[in-house]
């Protein structure tokens, strides 16, 4: 810039570029790669997928974009990013090892929700078979049944939105969860905000149990 090396040390001015001054819109110049900010890789999923990911949320899956990136020397589009999510946080909670055959919920007083769930996958020492469980809430009643059926799990923190107006939009739900020491992150994608929840909740517990593999 012109500024005689005797004179350093000297900043660096950063200028602020709207993209339009470029002819461009925001998305075109966003490109993800192995350098790329988490910011960015939440924009695309938003835009293209509907997906709002909660801040904490976004370091987690920004490791896991950049690993992809790494290994492929290539950079993800949008359609990428999704698959990406889709296999890290969705497949867990739908595919096991643990699975979900079904479930249901009441609440006899208020305040106190019961489940019952029908796990499967694994062997019977895995969990498998009936449980059932309680809590203030259907999240931590169904948190409680799987507790009772060997997989301990603390829930300590949750975000779900629907994925489009209107009334028969899927839902997505996100949960940070705490098993046997580490945390983990689970999604899942239902017709109801509730059942994404319980599949997000699934999804850590699978992927606590596949990283311990």
């Amino acid at each position: 810039m012109g500024v005689p090396e005797a004179e350093a040390p000297w900043t660096v001015p950063y200028l602020p570029v709207d993209p339009a001054d470029l002819g461009c819109t925001y998305e075109a110049v966003i490109r993800v790669n192995s350098q790329s900010g988490k910011g960015g890789i939440a924009h695309l999923l938003q835009l293209h997928h509907g997906l709002d990911l909660p801040q904490d949320m976004r370091p987690d899956f920004s490791r896991t974009v950049q690993r992809a990136t790494d290994d492929s020397g290539l950079e993800a589009s949008p359609k990428d990013l999704w698959e990406l999510f889709r296999s890290t946080y969705l497949a867990p909670g739908e595919e096991g090892p643990l699975t979900l055959a079904s479930w249901s919920t009441s609440e006899p007083v208020p305040g106190e929700h019961r489940v019952r769930c029908d796990l499967g996958g694994g062997g019977t020492a895995d969990g498998r078979g009936c449980h059932e469980g309680s809590g203030n809430g259907p999240l931590a009643a169904f948190a409680d049944a799987l507790a009772a059926a060997g997989h301990p799990v603390d829930i300590l923190g949750y975000a779900g939105h629907a994925l489009a107006p209107g009334p028969d939009s899927a839902a997505v739900a996100y949960v940070r969860c705490r098993i046997d020491g580490a945390t983990y992150w689970g999604a899942g994608q239902e017709t109801s905000v509730l059942m994404a929840s319980v599949r997000a909740v699934l999804s850590a517990v699978d992927r606590a149990k596949r990283e311990a593999r």
